[in-house]
């Protein structure tokens, strides 16, 4: 069975024999770089499972690194390592994309980790028994040649949710665009174009 591929670049060389010894012993197969422009380099030649790049670095920064590569591979998890002081450069790597982050002196022991909660992602998760069953209406209907199956499934699903978060709260539109994430515009909007406007009186203005 093939080891899962991480990509590790940093220009510090201590940091990159450090945890590569610590991931290779973790079962990974690792490779290194010490500058962004190699790392994109490595990446086209065989992309890895996991890339852990550093912030600062000469050239590409890491951040750049992985706006680069996110935008060819947009499932890679991606690992920013970042000073213990620079949080705020860590809640920015999150809001950008990376999967998680590690801070400066780091745990291995974290590293191994994160590395191992990110290659989750990529196996396939058991469905649920209502999972299950729809899958196998998708399967059917498909292969039977109604290619709008998803989109009808979607709208019924859509519908229904709408359905119970209205009766949920008893016919307040505001409370159950809330329950959905949506804004009472929203809600109403999809109530019109499904011609489903509720009959129920609105309590919002009371």
């Amino acid at each position: 069975m093939d080891k899962p591929l991480i990509l590790l670049v940093d220009d510090d060389s201590s940091i990159r024999w450090v945890l590569s010894k610590a991931l290779s012993n973790a079962g990974f197969k690792v490779v290194a770089a010490d500058n962004g422009q190699e790392a994109l380099k490595l990446v086209a030649k065989e992309p890895p499972k996991v890339l852990i790049t550093d912030v600062q670095m000469p050239g590409i920064s890491g951040l750049e690194l992985m706006e680069t590569v996110k935008n060819r591979y947009p499932q890679l998890p991606v690992v920013i390592i970042t000073a213990n002081t620079d949080t705020q450069m860590a809640v920015e790597s999150h809001q950008i994309g990376a999967f998680d982050y590690l801070p400066k002196p780091f745990d291995l022991n974290q590293a191994v980790s994160i590395c191992q909660k990110a290659l989750a992602l990529d196996k396939p998760q058991p469905l649920s028994p209502w999972q299950q069953q729809l899958n196998k209406t998708l399967q059917a209907e498909y292969h039977q040649g109604n290619t709008q199956i998803l989109q009808s499934l979607q709208t019924e699903f859509e519908q229904f949710m709408v359905q119970q978060a209205l009766e949920l709260c008893q016919g307040h539109k505001q409370k159950a665009a809330k329950l959905l994430g949506w804004g009472r515009n929203t809600l109403t909007r999809k109530l019109q174009s499904w011609q489903l406007e509720q009959t129920t009186p609105d309590e919002d203005n009371h």
